[in-house]
């Protein structure tokens, strides 16, 4: 059984994936034709009888879905139905005739303005809201992230673990970006960047990722960093740089022996998670991992981040993180000098790394 039918042109299908991924990761399950349409059954007649059995009709609603003969007979299915349906206006087209006679009085959920991440959480919350007036009873749905007995169950993961308990790159980037926007007031796109810009990165070097997930398996913080060209580096401590503007053009792959700018993307936990032990096993995946990376031939000179919260700008000071400049939208931007490494009580804890770079 579902819950959502998700009516949507296949020219918008990276949304329409966006959509399915995040909307069962919160435990709410959809139809989506091109994973559940069965063989050696008519296509036509398994859309109805999905729409049939659907309790809402969530459309992708943009210029190819209105112009969209088959997405218009499913509009026109759902109507006859009696479906809730919700319009996900994704873009600022006028809707075609055929669609303003089905669904021009509908109220649509505007995911126009970015992030569209954000946006599909509000779609989640109407949904949940729709799910249980229909059942009379709370749904159990609920995309806040909550904790699940002590916060001491916490665990850091990989990409691949991650992947293997059910998430896709899709859920993870927007999960990620969901935790910074609840971690950071005031953080926009400039500075956050897309899930679909760092759904590539996190797929593409999965080291440079890795998570920290509570007994439900849900990403309670992470830490992630990329590699920065010298002039992409010297514009970030100018803090001209903007998270939104990284890409493969700027960045490098930390993947062969090398010394690279270091730059930190995110370092942090969700506010319920935020405790001495969490803190330790945050900031002990991070430093194990540039000690596997010295291990390998691979140094970092320097590193940089743009701080948004307190209790960031308390973790880089602890690791030896100076004070450079505000960022030009939102920040402090922070560096520390790895080469050589600064003196530190928490370094010495990794022996390894520190003769290794003692060595370099």
């Amino acid at each position: 059984m579902h819950d959502i039918f998700i009516s949507y042109s296949r020219k918008d299908k990276p949304v329409a994936n966006s959509l399915l991924s995040i909307l069962e990761q919160n435990h709410i399950k959809c139809w989506i034709d091109y994973r559940d349409i069965l063989t050696g059954e008519t296509y036509a007649s398994q859309i109805i009888d999905a729409i049939k059995a659907c309790s809402i009709f969530v459309l992708v609603l943009s210029k190819n879905s209105s112009e969209s003969r088959d997405v218009i007979n499913e509009i026109n299915s759902a109507v006859k139905e009696g479906k809730v349906v919700i319009p996900f206006k994704i873009d600022s087209s006028e809707l075609s005739n055929d669609a303003q006679y089905y669904i021009g009085s509908c109220h649509w959920l505007d995911a126009i303005t970015p992030p569209i991440e954000a946006r599909i959480y509000e779609l989640i919350d109407s949904i949940n809201k729709h799910l249980s007036k229909s059942d009379n009873t709370p749904t159990g749905r609920n995309v806040k992230i909550t904790p699940s007995g002590s916060k001491h169950t916490c665990r850091c993961v990989k990409y691949e673990e991650l992947i293997g308990l059910g998430y896709t790159a899709s859920s993870i980037a927007m999960q990620l970006v969901e935790n910074d926007y609840i971690n950071c007031n005031g953080i926009g796109i400039e500075n956050e960047g897309t899930a679909m810009q760092w759904e590539e990165f996190l797929q593409d070097s999965t080291d440079t990722f890795q998570y920290i997930i509570n007994g439900e398996n849900q990403i309670v913080g992470d830490w992630s960093i990329v590699a920065l060209t010298d002039e992409a580096f010297e514009e970030a401590l100018t803090g001209e740089l903007l998270e939104k503007d990284m890409t493969v053009y700027n960045t490098e792959m930390i993947c062969f022996p090398n010394i690279y700018n270091g730059y930190i993307l995110s370092l942090g936990l969700l506010p319920d998670y935020r405790n001495t032990t969490n803190h330790n096993l945050l900031v002990d995946s991070f430093l194990k991992q540039i000690e596997e990376y010295s291990n390998n031939g691979i140094f970092f000179k320097s590193w940089c981040i743009n701080v948004f919260s307190k209790e960031t700008e308390a973790l880089v000071r602890s690791l030896g993180f100076k004070y450079v400049c505000d960022n030009k939208v939102l920040g402090k931007i922070y560096k520390c000098d790895f080469m050589p490494l600064p003196k530190s009580r928490l370094l010495e804890k990794y022996p390894t790394l520190v003769k290794n770079y003692e060595e370099q």
